[in-house]
């Protein structure tokens, strides 16, 4: 494992920041990692935020203060950082803030039903699968769960759901988990802002197969894409790295099932559950 980046706390306030938020994670026995997940982040951006290199956004200042120890240190020095020294160029701190500043949603998945569109026996089975602990579970469920009203909103964002059948065949390994994520899916799709496509796996190798991503249109700011593995995520707004995962994501619904196509799929599956 790396040794941890050295901090200058007096490089600039945002420094003195970070290096305030490595002691308090730190003492409280923390690693980046799971600080990230238990504030639906991720690991690296916790460390990017500890060596200076991004900003946090007030309310995840303040989740993370609260996260390790509630000192108000961590909001107290994030406000002066950020009168003192704006940064008008940053505009996405987590996941979670960049998914509900979104008006609109792409993703992909390969191995999983997308987040947005899991019910809760289908999360419960797949962190009782990687043995999550209890507590961090249900953590976990009520942060899932929560999320998804972001599309039952009054003004929800669009939201463009591709994913691969390898995903709705594990899914009916499990009957009993099977039928209520299969209706919740039925459900979803009949919303006007939800658009289901599903890869057929006779399609065989397809344009995405290096996994995962999602990729938000944030207003008056852009695209971003998120793309993430087993123990961290990345998000980015470089150009080239967007346009590619655009021109992928393209290339991918060529080959997806219509959404009324995928609908009847679905159907047929959740008959196979009764």
């Amino acid at each position: 494992m790396p040794a941890p980046k050295e901090l200058d706390p007096e490089a600039s306030l945002w420094h003195l920041f970070g290096a305030y938020l490595r002691f308090l994670r730190t003492a409280n026995g923390e690693t980046q990692s799971r600080l990230g997940n238990r504030l639906h982040s991720t690991g690296s951006f916790v460390g990017q935020i500890e060596t200076g290199e991004r900003t946090p956004s007030p309310e995840f200042a303040a989740q993370l203060d609260a996260a390790t120890g509630a000192t108000k240190l961590l909001i107290a020095t994030a406000s002066h950082a950020r009168k003192l020294t704006p940064d008008p160029k940053e505009w996405f701190e987590s996941f979670a803030e960049t998914e509900r500043a979104a008006t609109r949603i792409r993703t992909f998945q390969p191995q999983v039903i997308p987040g947005l569109l899991q019910c809760e026996e289908y999360i419960r089975e797949l962190l009782k699968r990687a043995r999550v602990p209890a507590a961090r579970a249900e953590m976990w469920v009520e942060r899932r769960l929560a999320r998804r009203r972001l599309l039952l909103a009054s003004e929800p964002p669009e939201y463009w759901a591709i994913v691969d059948e390898a995903a709705l065949l594990r899914l009916m390994r499990n009957p009993e988990v099977a039928k209520p994520q299969l209706l919740l899916m039925l459900d979803m799709i009949e919303r006007e802002n939800v658009v289901l496509e599903m890869v057929p796996i006779d399609v065989g190798l397809h344009p995405c197969m290096d996994g995962a991503f999602v990729l938000f249109t944030v207003p008056g700011k852009g695209e971003c894409t998120y793309a993430e593995d087993m123990s961290e995520g990345r998000m980015t707004t470089n150009a080239q790295t967007v346009a590619e995962v655009q021109r992928r994501y393209d290339l991918l619904r060529s080959d997806t099932l219509a959404p009324a196509r995928t609908e009847r799929h679905l159907r047929d599956l959740l008959e196979g559950t009764e």
